[in-house]
C-alpha cells in the first residue's frame, strides 16, 4: 500500500515574495511583542518600587497610640 502525498502546507506553496513577507510580519509581530513585555516589565519594576518605598516609610513611621502598648495594662 502506498501513502497518500499530504497537501503542502502554506509554507511549502508560498512563492519566495510571500514567504518574506510573512517572515517580515512575524518579526514585526515578535518585537512588538517584546515591546510590550518590556513595557509591562517597566511598570511592574515602578509599582515594586513604589510598593517598597511605602513599606519603608511605614516600618520607620511612630508608632501610634494603639501601637505604642508594650503590654497588658496593670
Amino acid at each position: 500500500m502506498s501513502q497518500p502525498m499530504s497537501e503542502p502546507t502554506p509554507e511549502e506553496s508560498a512563492g519566495p515574495q510571500e514567504s518574506t513577507a510573512r517572515d517580515l510580519s512575524a518579526a514585526e509581530a515578535s518585537k512588538s511583542l517584546l515591546q510590550h513585555m518590556e513595557e509591562l516589565l517597566a511598570t511592574v519594576s515602578a509599582n515594586l518600587a513604589g510598593l517598597g518605598a511605602d513599606l519603608h516609610a511605614s516600618a520607620t513611621r511612630a508608632p501610634g497610640p494603639d501601637e505604642a502598648q508594650d503590654g497588658p495594662q496593670r
